[in-house]
């Protein structure tokens, strides 16, 4: 069944985190995880993936940590999760030698086309409000 990876999980709540302070500059990873209770370590390497995808940036020193680089009504939940995940799919049709002869792929692809389209058009600014 779909579900979110911890990594995927996780990114999305540090960027709703950078969402809530969009306007009022960097916030230091430190200060996201012990707010969230998310692990420090794991949170710098998904903060790096999304720095290399575009999605956030940083500010080193002091007063540093990471921000959106867009605004939040313009990064979808798409976007985040599949920076991190991949293709969002549902199913285990994907990739599956019998996919051809299963009566299930079609009712797995249309619900991994609502799944990608309900995320693609909910942004961080939806979910924060």
């Amino acid at each position: 069944m779909f579900g979110l990876s911890k990594k995927a999980d996780y990114g999305l709540e540090l960027m709703l985190a950078l969402a809530r302070n969009y306007s009022h500059g960097p916030v230091s990873l430190k200060k996201i995880a012990k707010e969230r209770r998310l692990p420090y370590k794991f949170l710098g390497q998904i903060a790096g993936d999304l720095r290399v995808f575009g999605l956030v940036e940083a500010k080193e020193g002091r007063g540093g940590g990471y921000f959106l680089a867009r605004s939040p009504k313009k990064i979808s939940v798409a976007e985040v999760v599949e920076v991190l995940e991949g293709p969002v799919e549902v199913g285990a049709c994907f990739g599956c030698s019998k996919a051809k002869l299963c009566g299930q792929k079609d009712i797995w692809a249309e619900v991994g086309d609502k799944v990608r389209k309900t995320m693609k058009e909910k942004t961080l600014e939806d979910l924060i409000r």
